[in-house]
C-alpha cells in the first residue's frame, strides 16, 4: 500500500472518530439539559411548596440560579457544537474536560448551598465520571474521579475549617471537643466514603465504557471486515467486467489500434496508474507500436513524439522484458516489479530515462502468445511506495493474456486478408486469361473457318474457271457452226431432187422437226451464253470476296467490298422484300486488308438484313463520304432497334441476342478488332421501334508500318 493510501487511511480513522466524539458529546450535551432542567423544576416545586426548606438554612433561590447557570454553560456548548464552531478532535476533548469541570463546580457549589456535609446531593459526583467515561479514557475518567474528590473533600474542609483548632488541640475538652472531633470523624468517613465510591465508580464506569467501545469496535471491525469483503467483491467485479470487456472487444470488428486504446484506459482506471501502455513491436515499421491510457483518441499510435515515454527506454524494456525469466529456483517469473527502479541493476542503463520519466513504482509485463512475444505492458506510478497487490499483477496477467490473442488475431486476420487479396488478384488474372484465351480461341476458330472458307471458295472458284472458260470460249465457234449447218442445209434444193429422195428427206425433217430445231437451237445458244457469263460473274465475286489471290495489305476499293459482300448476301437482297439505298461519294483508294474489311461489311450488312427481314419494308441505306482524312461508312436499317440496357455490351465477346445455336456472339466483336486494327472506330447508334445505324471511321492515308502496327493488334487487345 502506498504512503498516500495510508495516509487517506489515518484520516478516515481520525474523521471518524472525530464523528463519534462529535455525536457524544451532542448527546451527553442534551443529558446534561435534561438533569438540570429536572433539577430546576424540583427546586422551584419545593420552593413553591415546602417553605420549611427555606427556613432550613437552604437557599433556594441561589440554588435554582445555579442550575440555571449549568443550562446556560450546556446550552452555549452544545450551540458551539450544532453549529461546528467546534470541529476537531482536540477541541472536542478541550470542550467535554471544560464540561466536566463546570459539572463538578456547579455539584460542589448545589452540596455547598445544601449544608456541605449534611446534603445528601454528593450522590450527583456520580454523575461527571459517568459522562466522562463516555468522553474520555481511563486515563480521563480516573482524574474526573480524583477531580470530584479533591473537590468534595476541599469543600468540607474549608465549611469546617473554624473547628480544626479545636479538634487537634489537646487542651480542648469538654462538650465542644467531643463535637468537634465527632464531626471531623464525619468528614473523614463520608471522604473516604466518597473518594472510594468515586473510584470505584470510575472503574466501574470505565469497565463499562470499555466493554461498550470493545464491542463497538468488533462491531466496527467486523462492519470494515464487510466492507473490504464488499470492496473485494467489487473488485473482483470489475476485474471480471473489466476482463469481459476486453474479450467483447477483442472479439469485435474493430481496429487493433482501437482494442490496445480501450485496454490501456479500462486497465488504468482500475489500477488508478500514473502511466500505462502497451508497447508492440512492429514488422511493417521500424518505429514501435505504441498505445497509452489517455482522452486523446487522434494520437498516432506510430507518432513517437506523441508518447509520454521515452522512445528508448520503451525500446530497452520491450528488448529485455518481452519474455518470461526462469529464476534460478527453477521457478518462472511472469511479472517484473520495480521499487524505485533507477536503483535496479537490470534497469541501470536507462536509470536517467526512468528518472526523467519520474517512474517510482512500475509494473512490466511480458505479452506471450503460444511462447512468442507479442510485446509488453508497462503499469507505472511515480511514488516509489505504491504497492503492487498480488491482485492487481493478476488483473495485468490477465489482460495481457487478453492483449496476446487481440494481436495474434490481428495478425492472422491481417494475413489471411492479404492471402484473400492475393487470391482474388489471382482470381482475376486468371479470369482475364480465360476471356483472353476463350476470346483468343474462339478469334482463330473463326479466322481459321474463314481462311478455310475463303480457300475453299477460292479452290472451288479456280475450279470452276477453267472449264466455264471453256465453255464460254466455244461458245462463239459453237454459234458459227451451227450458223454454217443451217446454210449448208438450206443450200440443198430440194424440187430438183429424186421424188424418192425428197420423201425421205421430208420425212425425215419431220422426224427431226426441223423447223423447231433450228429455231430453239438459237435460243439454247442464247441461253448457254447468258449461262457462261452468270457463272463467271458468280465465281468472279467469290474470288473478290476471298481476296486469296491478292497480297494482304493493299490498296482497295471499299465500294467495291460493300458491293461484292450485297452479291454474296443475295439470299437477303436479291429479293425485292429488302430496299438497298446506296449514296456512295467519291472514295480513294485505301490500303487495308480487303478480306477482313469485306469480312465486316459482310457482318453488318447481315445483321442489318436479319432485323428488317420480318418488317413487310425493309430498308437497308449505305452511305459513304470522306471527312477531315477519315472514310466513313453508314449502314443504318430501319428494324426493331437494340435495348439501350445492352447498347453497352453489343461488342462484348460471346454476347448475342439470337437464340442458342444461331449466333456466336463474336460478329460485332470481331469487327470492332478489325476495324481498330486499321486504326478507325465503330459506332452504335439505336433507337427502339426505329432501327440501328452503324458508323465506321478509318483513316484514308496510312503507311505501311503504321496499318502493320495497328494489325498487330489481337482482337482482345481491341475488344471494348
Amino acid at each position: 500500500m502506498s504512503f498516500s493510501s495510508s495516509l487517506s487511511t489515518l484520516q478516515n480513522q481520525l474523521a471518524q472518530r472525530t464523528s463519534e466524539l462529535n455525536l457524544k458529546t451532542e448527546k451527553l450535551l442534551h443529558f446534561r439539559l435534561a438533569l438540570a432542567g429536572c433539577g430546576l423544576l424540583l427546586a422551584l416545586c419545593l420552593w413553591f411548596f415546602s417553605p420549611s426548606i427555606g427556613a432550613s438554612g437552604v437557599n433556594m433561590l441561589t440554588t435554582s440560579g445555579v442550575i440555571v447557570a449549568c443550562l446556560a454553560y450546556t446550552g452555549a456548548a452544545l450551540i458551539l457544537v450544532k453549529s461546528k464552531t467546534v470541529n476537531t478532535f482536540k477541541n472536542l476533548k478541550i470542550l467535554n474536560a471544560a464540561l466536566a469541570t463546570c459539572d463538578v463546580a456547579t455539584i460542589t457549589y448545589l452540596v455547598s448551598l445544601t449544608n456541605g456535609l449534611e446534603s445528601d446531593l454528593y450522590v450527583l459526583y456520580l454523575i461527571p465520571i459517568l459522562l466522562a467515561s463516555y468522553t474520555f479514557e481511563r486515563k480521563g475518567v480516573d482524574l474526573t474521579a480524583l477531580l470530584v474528590s479533591l473537590s468534595y473533600v476541599g469543600l468540607l474542609v474549608w465549611k469546617n475549617a473554624d473547628s480544626i483548632s479545636y479538634a487537634f488541640s489537646p487542651d480542648q475538652v469538654g462538650m465542644a471537643s467531643v463535637y468537634v472531633r465527632s464531626l471531623w470523624a464525619r468528614i473523614a468517613g463520608r471522604s473516604i466514603l466518597l473518594i472510594g465510591v468515586a473510584f470505584v465508580w470510575a472503574r466501574f464506569c470505565g469497565y463499562m465504557s470499555g466493554l461498550a467501545s470493545q464491542v463497538a469496535n468488533q462491531l466496527r471491525e467486523q462492519l470494515e471486515q464487510n466492507n473490504r469483503m464488499v470492496l473485494a467483491l467489487q473488485e473482483q467485479s470489475e476485474r471480471e467486467r473489466l476482463i469481459n470487456g476486453i474479450n467483447s472487444v477483442v472479439r469485435s470488428p474493430v481496429e487493433l489500434n482501437e482494442i490496445l486504446k480501450t485496454v490501456c484506459n479500462e486497465l488504468s482506471v482500475a489500477m488508478k496508474v500514473f502511466r500505462c501502455a502497451i508497447v508492440c513491436p512492429n514488422p511493417k515499421h521500424e518505429r514501435l507500436l505504441i498505445t497509452e491510457a489517455g482522452d486523446d483518441e487522434n494520437i498516432d499510435p506510430l507518432d513517437q513524439s506523441s508518447t509520454h515515454f521515452n522512445f528508448e527506454l520503451l525500446e530497452y524494456l520491450l528488448e529485455n522484458h518481452s519474455f518470461y525469466e526462469t529464476l534460478e529456483d527453477g521457478s518462472i517469473q511472469k511479472s517484473f516489479v520495480y521499487y524505485k527502479p533507477e536503483n535496479d541493476a537490470d534497469l541501470f542503463p536507462v536509470r536517467e530515462l526512468l528518472v526523467a520519466a519520474q517512474m517510482g513504482s512500475m509494473v512490466i509485463q511480458p505479452i506471450i502468445y503460444r511462447g512468442s512475444s507479442k510485446g509488453i505492458i508497462i503499469v507505472a506510478e511515480t511514488d516509489p511506495r505504491r504497492k503492487w497487490a498480488e491482485s492487481e499483477l493478476e488483473l495485468v496477467k490477465a489482460v495481457a493474456g487478453q492483449v496476446a490473442v487481440a494481436v495474434e488475431q490481428s495478425s492472422l486476420i491481417e494475413a489471411l486478408h492479404k492471402i484473400n487479396e492475393d487470391l482474388l488478384q489471382k482470381n482475376v488474372n486468371l479470369d482475364t486469361k480465360n476471356v483472353q484465351i476463350r476470346a483468343v480461341q474462339s478469334q482463330m476458330i473463326h479466322q481459321e473457318k474463314m481462311a478455310s472458307l475463303g480457300r475453299l471458295v477460292a479452290g472451288i472458284a479456280h475450279e470452276l474457271n477453267n472449264p466455264i472458260n471453256f465453255v464460254h470460249g466455244n461458245l462463239p465457234y459453237l454459234k458459227e457452226y451451227v450458223e454454217e449447218l443451217k446454210k449448208l442445209v438450206d443450200s440443198i434444193d430440194i424440187d430438183k431432187l429424186p421424188q424418192e429422195q425428197q420423201r425421205k428427206l421430208k420425212e425425215l425433217k419431220e422426224i427431226v422437226k426441223y423447223d423447231f430445231l433450228v429455231a430453239d437451237l438459237d435460243n439454247i445458244i442464247a441461253d448457254l451464253n447468258e449461262g457462261a457469263d452468270r457463272i463467271r460473274t458468280i465465281i468472279r465475286n467469290l474470288r473478290s470476296f476471298s481476296r486469296l489471290d491478292e497480297a494482304e495489305l493493299k490498296e482497295a476499293s471499299i465500294h467495291d467490298g460493300l458491293d461484292s459482300s450485297l452479291k454474296i448476301l443475295s439470299q437477303y437482297y436479291g429479293s425485292h422484300q429488302i430496299t438497298i439505298n446506296k449514296d456512295y461519294s467519291e472514295l480513294p483508294p485505301v490500303l487495308c486488308n480487303p478480306g477482313q474489311l469485306n469480312q465486316v461489311w459482310m457482318n453488318l450488312l447481315a445483321n442489318a438484313a436479319q432485323a428488317v427481314e420480318a418488317k413487310e419494308h425493309g430498308i437497308v441505306d449505305i452511305k459513304t463520304l470522306l471527312d477531315n482524312g477519315l472514310i466513313v461508312v453508314t449502314i443504318s436499317d430501319n428494324g426493331t432497334g437494340i435495348k439501350p440496357e445492352i447498347q453497352s455490351k453489343i461488342f462484348d465477346p460471346f454476347f448475342t441476342t439470337k437464340p442458342v445455336g444461331q449466333g456466336t456472339g463474336l460478329g460485332l466483336s470481331i469487327c470492332h478488332s478489325i476495324i481498330e486494327r486499321h486504326g478507325g472506330q465503330i459506332e452504335l447508334d439505336s433507337k427502339m421501334g426505329q432501327g440501328t445505324r452503324f458508323t465506321i471511321r478509318i483513316p484514308a492515308k496510312l503507311s505501311m508500318q503504321q496499318l502493320k502496327n495497328f494489325s498487330s493488334r489481337s482482337i482482345y487487345d481491341s475488344a471494348p
